[in-house]
């Protein structure tokens, strides 16, 4: 019997007014929709991760992180033999962006190819979205925060 390694893994929800940025992959719709995440690495802080990874997969640097939501376990099996500590991060976007855009992720660590990811933003609803992979488990925390923002 194999024991799952725990690795540790930022999400951003990173929120324009009551949106939320999402993206497909490109060559894969199969992977679901999607938003920014990636593996924490040595002698990095999950908010140091959540930034790069941002920035990585949509080519935006124009965000500023509002606060951690929440720290949870995802077990990855059976697609992988792995339980994920999740940190899911608040963010703001500080810069204009377009409605959808194509962003190439060039440092990716499981491609030594291109990745080609289509973003756009979804209007938040209280509900997970059907975000890929349990990526939608804190989104009902974001509901209230961008109704009262719009009071």
């Amino acid at each position: 019997m194999s024991t799952q390694s725990t690795t540790k893994k930022a999400i951003a929800y990173v929120i324009n007014k009551d949106k939320l940025m999402v993206f497909t992959h490109t060559e894969f719709p199969e992977a679901g929709v999607q938003v920014p995440a990636g593996t924490v690495e040595e002698n990095e802080e999950p908010s140091e991760t959540v930034l790069r990874e941002i920035y990585e997969e949509s080519g935006i640097k124009g965000v500023r992180i509002i606060e951690l939501l929440g720290i949870y376990q995802y077990n990855m099996t059976p697609a992988r033999n792995e339980i994920q500590e999740r940190y899911v991060y608040h963010l703001e976007l500080t810069q204009c962006t377009p409605t959808t855009w194509r962003h190439w992720e060039i440092h990716s660590s499981t491609s030594k190819n291109f990745i080609s990811f289509d973003f756009y933003w979804v209007r938040l609803d209280g509900s997970d979205l059907g975000l890929a992979g349990g990526q939608g488990y804190f989104l009902s925390k974001l509901v209230d925060k961008t109704k009262n923002s719009e009071d």
